[in-house]
């Protein structure tokens, strides 16, 4: 036995038993005729036939081009008459021989993918669909996302286009309880159940767009030579008590971190603080300061106070890997020794914290990905490929990132990037079932942070603990700390959480500074308008909409956001405009496009029987465990139409299934009509949720 990277192709005669029951000398003549072709095109095309089991066949390639240019031209015989009608499937991997068998996880994907296929079409999974970029002459259609028994990881699955093969539409499928099949005819295929319908949960995609860009944007940092490796900024205390008396304790807190750490820390150099003084007042941002003095290390602090206890809060940067290494809240009563008390607390932490970067940093640094020039590509390739944010890029971009951890299992990235998918194509696309998602993200991310906790991961696990595990605690904690030190973090997803929990004029202000630093892109602007809907500001809403509906209208988060408002404020007519945007330019339907189809088509007084095929399929996607909140939509649509009894029966599931839409419990606008009135279907719900104060 050896092993080998392959391509493997199965083929299936559709219908073959029933044809022998029928007519057993045309089934043999088939069949016969079948394995003449077959035999001559694989040894034509280069391949290897493995086997013959029955009507069907197993065969190998070296090259995935030479089994998907050999799967068409058997496609072209079988249609000559008399027609065998052939289902094949094509996966490449890793497998192992032996004389007469093959064996691996790649040939139950293959075999998998064939059992999906219809007759006269060619089918294969994304893995074979790189490979085939390069040919111009072979053009594949992306299908959909398939959960096969027995497959750990989801498969994208591809058919092969060319006018003398089936080639069906995307999503046009069917489940039964066996096996996911096409069928009937070219082009047109039966929709009795669609599964992995994308997900609506774009306010989180929102906030993870806006956080990549961040990071991404930040500048060049400094060159990471010895000087810069032992050298560290003291950023100014911050006075947020609001007593102007302890202007004075913050500078003297400010004095002695700075002497501490030129004693206990043995730096090379503790930049002073007019330089820094002079960047900060000429409102240079700290990465240019770090740039400029080449400096290693920032450490950020401000002091405030709740009744008479003084809280002294510091973060610790590495300016050269722009992440944060250590945060943490130091209290104390108030009293004339209450700075150096607080200082002498901190300072001793940092110096240590700062002594075991130093001593990793020299000892043996992680690989980087330029170390490795396959990892490296593959990463770039792969990360170009998430940052498109939909369902085909995202599964084309996961055995790249799988790829680069098993070349480097040391470098964080890899399992940053399987995280990332896992938070955004699970709760925000529905592409995963919701408890496979937050458990995977959870893993990748927990892998990420511990072999490099940057600021990206921090954020992450944020977004994690805040709408997988609805922890308002972490999170309250988590924004206390970074919203009062610099730099400004990113306005998206705090502007989200604060409209979620009711405070508008802080999601307006983060949305504003989203904004500034990003004004072509659409959250900022669908973060405000949804804040000044539901604080009562319509005509600031309305204003809005007006200038930037036409702007952002091919920018799937604000059309998804805004429409909601034109929804919800009456203006239906914007509101299918909206809608219609939605199907013609994004062609998976999240969960809540389904609602907004069922929503215009209620309006406009439609057939009730095509109302309920948009609800069974969001039901469907519920009674599969498929993230992208169902439950929630089909109560918001059956509240719309003042059916409050189901409404509230599929809350209550929405509730009990932690979608991530219930979040919105507190704000969402159709509640409000059962908050006012202390309905007690609602307010059970409501106080489960714990809210913060």
């Amino acid at each position: 036995m050896h092993r080998k990277l392959n391509a493997i192709m199965f083929t299936d005669v559709q219908g073959y038993t029933a044809i022998m029951h029928e007519d057993e000398q045309r089934a043999l003549a088939l069949r016969s005729r079948h394995r003449e072709l077959f035999n001559a095109l694989t040894q034509q095309y280069r391949g290897t036939v493995v086997q013959y089991f029955g009507d069907g066949t197993l065969s190998v390639f070296d090259s995935t081009v030479d089994a998907v240019e050999c799967a068409l031209a058997l496609q072209k015989a079988f249609r000559e008459d008399p027609v065998i009608p052939v289902r094949i499937g094509i996966h490449v991997g890793d497998i192992v021989l032996s004389e007469d068998d093959i064996m691996g996880d790649a040939v139950n994907v293959a075999s998998r993918i064939e059992s999906v296929a219809i007759p006269g079409s060619v089918f294969f999974s994304g893995q074979v669909n790189d490979h085939l970029r390069s040919q111009k002459n072979l053009e594949t259609r992306f299908l959909d996302i398939f959960h096969f028994k027995n497959v750990e990881e989801p498969v994208p699955v591809f058919a092969l286009v060319h006018d003398q093969l089936v080639v069906p539409e995307r999503k046009a499928y069917v489940k039964t309880n066996s096996h996911a099949h096409f069928k009937n005819g070219r082009n047109r295929l039966s929709t009795n159940r669609k599964i992995l319908q994308w997900g609506g949960l774009v306010l989180l995609l929102c906030v993870l767009v806006g956080l990549y860009i961040t990071f991404a944007k930040n500048g060049e940092s400094p060159s990471p030579n010895g000087d810069a490796l032992r050298s560290i900024a003291v950023l100014p205390v911050q006075n947020l008590t609001g007593i102007s008396e302890n202007d004075m304790w913050c500078e003297t807190i400010t004095d002695d971190l700075i002497a501490q750490l030129s004693d206990r820390a043995g730096m090379v150099k503790v930049v002073p603080k007019s330089l820094i003084q002079d960047y900060l007042d000429q409102g240079e941002p700290l990465q240019k300061m770090a740039t400029a003095l080449n400096v290693g290390y920032i450490l950020e602090g401000a002091l405030h106070h709740s009744d008479s206890l003084y809280n002294l809060d510091l973060r610790l940067a590495d300016a050269l890997e722009r992440m944060y290494l250590w945060s943490e809240r130091y209290d104390h009563v108030s009293g004339t020794n209450m700075p150096r008390i607080l200082q002498s607390q901190a300072s001793g932490a940092i110096a240590a914290e700062l002594n075991t970067h130093l001593n990793s940093t020299n000892v043996a640094s992680l690989p980087r990905p330029a170390d490795n020039k396959d990892a490296y590509e593959l990463l770039e390739r792969a990360n170009a490929l998430t940052d498109k944010m939909d369902k085909e890029s995202m599964y084309q971009a996961m055995p790249l990132y799988q790829r680069v951890i098993q070349l480097e299992p040391n470098l964080s990235d890899g399992y940053m990037g399987m995280a990332r998918i896992y938070t955004i194509g699970g709760l925000i696309w529905g592409v995963f079932r919701q408890d496979e998602s937050a458990t995977r993200s959870k893993e990748y991310l927990e892998k990420s942070m511990a072999l490099k906790p940057t600021l990206e991961a921090s954020q992450y696990k944020l977004v994690t603990k805040f709408f997988f595990e609805f922890d308002f605690e972490y999170s309250e904690e988590h924004l206390s700390l970074v919203a009062i030190l610099p730099p400004f973090p990113d306005g998206a997803f705090y502007a989200v959480y604060n409209n979620i929990l009711g405070r508008f004029d802080e999601g307006i202000r983060y949305a504003e500074n989203y904004i500034e630093r990003f004004p072509e892109a659409g959250n900022g602007f669908a973060q405000m308008i949804r804040a000044y809907f539901l604080s009562d500001q319509w005509d600031k809403a309305d204003s809005l909409m007006n200038r930037y509906d036409a702007k952002f209208r091919h920018d799937q988060f604000y059309v998804r956001d805004v429409a909601m408002v034109h929804l919800n404020t009456g203006n239906m007519e914007s509101f299918m405009e909206m809608n219609n945007i939605l199907k013609t330019n994004f062609l998976d339907n999240a969960a809540v496009h389904l609602y907004y189809d069922a929503i215009e088509m209620h309006y406009k007084g439609e057939d009730p029987k095509k109302i309920e095929e948009k609800l069974k399929l969001l039901q469907e996607q519920y009674d599969m465990g498929m993230a992208g909140s169902p439950a929630w939509f089909l109560a918001m649509y059956h509240f719309y139409t003042k059916d409050d009894v189901t409404g509230f029966q599929w809350l209550q599931k929405s509730f009990d299934r932690k979608d991530v839409e219930i979040l919105w419990l507190k704000t969402e606008y159709q509640l409000q009509r059962f908050k006012k009135a202390k309905d007690s279907r609602y307010t059970k719900l409501y106080d489960q949720m714990h809210w913060p104060e």
